[in-house]
């Protein structure tokens, strides 16, 4: 890897690239954390506020909403001033954020700093990628991807029975004071471990010439952002992005708390242990599908049949968690973790399809999309949820009837995405 800060040069590249890693990973470990902690403090924050499901799905999708808004121009940022500079000074407004979530006690407060740590941590998982792209070869994309997202998922395990727990001795507050002083750290060890990259004149040779096996698009006007938006690479996985990527990030951020409890019938600790397992098994998956991924490439089984395969795998459970309400069928959670990798697979094949020099606004606008596709679902779902209430419909019938809605989108998205296969 070709780093130029004179400061670094006598450093191995293999420790820079070990330390670039790791700087990362802690953030997106906190920014995961942040994202998935109301799926355990669900049931708290909804007693200690007196929210309503539409107020508790309002308070996480604002979130989401701030995180989407945020996805264009940051693409440019990344692409313009590099992932460290961005990244850190992002992180820093996240810190405020979790700083006032701590110290609020009104819902729009707590809305404000949710929407605060949306912004900060907006950058998490797309300037990582940025960087991996511009540095790495194109055959360590997926693997690179899949390792970022193992630290995202012990930030969604660390949200669930360990955040609970301290929740419980020490108040919910604590939890966002010790999250400001985290992402403060995270900020600090990418400003000082990453090196300054400048993302037109820092290209590994390695990856420049693997890149060639990737066969990038050329798009004369790549860099404007309905261009990207609408390239035919991007029309055909943006129903996918929304339904699939947007749907598991509404559920695993939200909606399969109260579904253990509403509808299963746990109480929040049974809950928070098998949000925990249910974490657990996805770090697993994603570590498996890390390595099986080159390997099965290596075997002319391309990426495109990898995230088909997984998104049917995830399809079908969902349905057999709908149709499945048994106390027991907690486990279908779990073993619906073993197609979500498909989504990211999904990610790393569009953004190979461009070139590098754009890959900040061409990553940014696929995250763009998951995350209005995640706001809308994840408010959505609560809106339906009350909305079928009112009607006189119990809670858990209520949640089945909104899941099933999202589930029935899921599949149509997945046939436009295999008509356009077709056609092309």
């Amino acid at each position: 890897m070709k780093l130029p800060d004179p400061a670094i040069k006598s450093t191995p590249v293999a420790a820079i690239a070990v330390r670039v890693f790791l700087s990362f990973a802690a953030a997106y470990f906190m920014s995961y954390a942040l994202r998935s902690i109301n799926a355990a403090l669900a049931p708290i924050l909804a007693s200690d506020l007196s929210l309503s499901a539409s107020a508790l799905g309002w308070l996480s999708s604002a979130f989401f909403l701030s995180f989407a808004i945020l996805q264009w121009p940051l693409g440019i940022w990344l692409d313009k001033y590099g992932s460290r500079m961005t990244e850190a000074l992002l992180l820093c407004i996240a810190a405020i954020g979790t700083l006032m979530m701590a110290i609020s006690d009104s819902l729009a407060m707590l809305s404000f700093g949710r929407i605060l740590i949306g912004v900060g941590v907006a950058s998490c998982l797309m300037a990582p990628y940025s960087y991996f792209r511009r540095h790495f070869a194109a055959d360590r994309q997926a693997q690179l991807a899949m390792w970022i997202l193992v630290a995202g998922t012990l930030g969604a395990l660390a949200s669930t029975r360990p955040a609970l727990s301290m929740a419980e001795w020490f108040g919910w507050r604590s939890l966002f004071y010790l999250s400001t002083l985290l992402l403060l750290g995270c900020a600090l060890a990418i400003w000082l471990l990453v090196p300054n990259d400048k993302p037109d004149k820092t290209l590994n040779v390695h990856a420049q010439a693997n890149d060639q096996a990737s066969k990038p698009t050329p798009h004369p006007e790549a860099d404007n952002f309905l261009r990207i938006l609408l390239h035919p690479h991007m029309i055909r996985v943006i129903p996918t992005t929304l339904f699939f990527s947007g749907g598991f990030t509404a559920l695993h951020s939200l909606w399969a708390g109260p579904w253990m409890t509403d509808v299963l019938g746990m109480n929040p600790i049974e809950a928070g242990n098998a949000l925990l397992i249910f974490n657990m098994a996805l770090l697993a998956s994603y570590v498996a599908m890390s390595f099986a991924s080159p390997w099965l490439e290596k075997r002319k089984f391309v990426l495109e049949k990898q995230s088909v395969i997984g998104l049917f795998w995830f399809s079908g459970f969902l349905w057999l968690i709908i149709l499945w309400q048994d106390p027991s069928a907690w486990w279908c959670w779990v073993v619906m973790t073993i197609g979500i990798p498909s989504v990211v697979v999904l990610q790393t094949q569009t953004a190979l399809l461009f070139p590098r020099q754009v890959a900040g606004r061409v990553l940014t606008t696929f995250n763009l999309v998951m995350f209005v596709g995640a706001f809308l679902l994840q408010w959505g779902i609560g809106l339906v949820v009350d909305l079928f209430q009112s009607f006189g419909m119990l809670r858990a019938s209520a949640l089945a009837s909104a899941f099933s809605i999202m589930a029935v989108l899921q599949l149509l998205s997945l046939a436009w995405y295999l008509k356009k296969r077709t056609r092309s």
